[in-house]
């Protein structure tokens, strides 16, 4: 079962793609983000069309319907979920990382408010920017990934969030484990100098005010 993104789209109160309309036939990301449930294409009509329901195949998941035996598409899912925890409309704030925007926010935008029935299913989209390795986005799938645990073997906590705190929250940020605590660290050391010298003020005037 398939949504029609042409038929959503010719309809005066909708429009297909808001947040990245210039992808609308970027055939790569839109294959990407169907994945498996992309692979037979043959019962749509149009190319960006995508999976609301699909039949499950031997050995996966699946739930009654009345299509038969099958499995909600990916973005359905985030649609469903969203919509049994936020009963009115529109939801504030929708968040995800920046590759998420197409397909998979401006289908989750499509099938959303052509389901109830509005023009305004989120108010504000904020996609954060990603963490990258060396120049690679950090993924569990390419094995470059590192965690907490280990940058706390070597630095301190507050270095750590230095670290963090110091790069935009929706610009890719690149780690490199031996050049990217250069600047927490001195942020650290201006911050500790900062408050030891508000200390030493506060203890002076203290002394000043016990004197008098």
């Amino acid at each position: 079962m398939y949504f029609s993104t042409k038929k959503f789209d010719t309809d005066p109160n909708h429009e297909y793609a808001k947040l990245e309309p210039f992808n609308k036939k970027n055939w790569d990301l839109l294959k990407e983000g169907e994945g498996a449930l992309g692979d037979d294409t043959g019962d749509k009509k149009d190319q960006t069309d995508f999976a609301l329901w699909k039949k499950s195949k031997e050995g996966e998941p699946s739930w009654d319907s009345p299509w038969g035996k099958g499995r909600p598409g990916w973005h359905i899912e985030c649609s469903a979920m969203a919509g049994e925890i936020f009963k009115s409309h529109p939801i504030d704030i929708h968040v995800g990382g920046v590759d998420l925007k197409f397909p998979h926010h401006d289908n989750e935008i499509a099938q959303s408010e052509a389901y109830y029935c509005c023009n305004k299913w989120i108010n504000h989209f904020w996609h954060t920017g990603h963490l990258h390795i060396d120049g690679l986005k950090m993924s569990k799938s390419l094995k470059n990934f590192t965690t907490i645990k280990e940058m706390l073997k070597i630095y301190t906590s507050k270095q750590v969030r230095f670290l963090f705190l110091i790069h935009k929250w929706n610009q890719k940020m690149n780690y490199n484990p031996d050049d990217s605590f250069a600047e927490a660290i001195v942020k650290e050391k201006q911050f500790d100098e900062f408050f030891k010298n508000v200390k030493a003020n506060l203890r002076t005037w203290n002394i000043q005010e016990t004197s008098q």
